[in-house]
């Protein structure tokens, strides 16, 4: 008995290729992406209609806080070997960097991958598509790095040594002779920690004490440059009075430069006393200090109090809030608000602002010391504050980050843990670094 053979459907290729358990790319010629795995969307923590029509190199530059990148550039230089060419182009390991989102911290994470890049040919045998595939190969790189045992790594890895280029199997010399270069390598790593220890106290104190030692000569250059205004006033042009200007304004930028390393030095410094602390008392007073200049909205929510040493979060507070004045202080509405809450384990505040914002690829630069995102002209400062509120936060055990987008805003994050046992072990750490 015959039976009908059974209705063969169509599949739907579009899901298919979404589903793949590979990470791919389609791309055309200009390199726009058009269509994208799922697998790729989860290993960059990126989204689809966040990508889909644009250009691969706006999505995926190169990380901005990393000096020796490459990874943009050789992928560029694949991509059009392959169109010059029509064909497929495998590339070396590339350390290539992705980008958290906001949600996740910003700033960049260490990736490695394996690429290759196939052309599709269209009928007149021109390329009318690109596809990027990758491997994510980070673990098998920092397993090398570290010295693990190759056959573990073999073992691991496997499936992918296949693909990776002859360098690979290069590198991975007797793990005897690596095990040893490793050990003496650590042995000279504690070595060079305790000196750098060493260092970082004598450096310290030494700007303690100059910044301390700067103030005398300053004030006197302030204060002769003011009593020569006073007296030949009457005497001076416009160019003796604006190069007078010049001498008093660089005096007082410098005093404030020096306040400002002091002031980091005592945070560094300080030993923290610790009690439980009105968050939205602290917060009160630290506006009263901050708000000059300011004709905005200030908004405050209910903060939750926190285990902390108030004098050094009362700078902590200073500092933020400054920062959100003179930056939103342009904005044809300024506005600010404070909010906080509480997690199971953390203590989480809020400082955000509708000024002029800053680019999330120079994020991870924010907070340390003399780091500065806009001009001194623009907006006037050290680049010492932010790093103090880091410092502070820091020794307190805690995390701080920040997010933003030019033009529409800036939100800063810190977050405490709610154990006081928390604090008072990273104040132990604090007195031995």
């Amino acid at each position: 008995m015959n039976f009908p053979a059974p209705e063969l459907v169509t599949p739907d290729f579009h899901v298919l290729f979404e589903s793949i358990p590979g990470l791919y790319l389609i791309l055309m010629p200009d390199f726009r992406i058009v269509a994208v795995s799922d697998a790729y969307l989860q290993a960059t923590h990126t989204r689809r209609s966040e990508i889909i029509g644009h250009g691969l190199f706006e999505i995926f530059p190169d990380n901005p806080d990393d000096p020796t990148a490459t990874g943009a550039r050789n992928l560029r230089a694949s991509l059009n070997r392959v169109l010059e060419s029509r064909k497929a182009d495998a590339m070396a390991i590339q350390k290539y960097d992705i980008r958290l989102p906001a949600e996740e911290g910003g700033g960049f994470v260490e990736r490695y991958w394996s690429p290759l890049n196939s052309p599709v040919l269209d009928a007149a045998g021109h390329v009318s598509f690109i596809v990027h595939r990758v491997e994510d190969v980070t673990e098998f790189v920092h397993l090398k790095q570290r010295g693990q045992e190759q056959e573990a790594l073999a073992r691991e890895l496997r499936s992918h040594v296949e693909s990776m280029e002859c360098e690979v199997y290069a590198r991975a010399r007797e793990i005897a002779e690596t095990n040893e270069r490793l050990r003496l390598a650590n042995a000279e790593l504690q070595v060079l920690t305790t000196q750098l220890r060493t260092v970082n106290h004598e450096l310290e104190s030494f700007s303690y004490s100059v910044s301390h030692d700067l103030r005398a000569p300053l004030r006197a250059i302030d204060g002769f440059s003011r009593m020569l205004a006073d007296r030949a006033m009457p005497r001076f042009d416009d160019e003796d009075r604006r190069l007078l200007g010049i001498v008093r304004s660089s005096a007082q930028l410098m005093g404030r430069l020096i306040e400002d390393l002091l002031e980091f030095s005592r945070t560094s410094r300080a030993r923290m006393q610790a009690g439980l602390v009105d968050m939205n008392r602290l917060v009160a007073a630290a506006w009263e200090s901050s708000r000059e200049g300011f004709a905005g909205e200030i908004e405050f929510g209910p903060l939750p109090s926190a285990y902390i040493d108030q004098a050094l979060f009362r700078q902590v507070w200073i500092n933020l809030l400054s920062n959100a004045v003179k930056y939103s202080a342009k904005s044809p509405t300024p506005r600010i608000s404070v909010t906080g809450e509480m997690t199971a384990t953390e203590y989480i505040y809020h400082v955000d602002d509708n000024g002029v914002g800053f680019d999330m690829r120079y994020a991870g630069k924010l907070f340390g010391v003399f780091q500065r995102l806009h001009t001194v002209e623009e907006f006037p400062g050290t680049g010492i504050g932010l790093a103090i509120v880091g410092r502070i936060v820091t020794r307190h055990g805690g995390r701080v980050w920040a997010d933003a987008s030019p033009g529409h805003g800036a939100h800063f994050h810190f977050a405490l843990p709610v154990a006081d046992d928390v604090l008072l072990g990273a104040e132990a750490l604090a007195d031995d670094v």
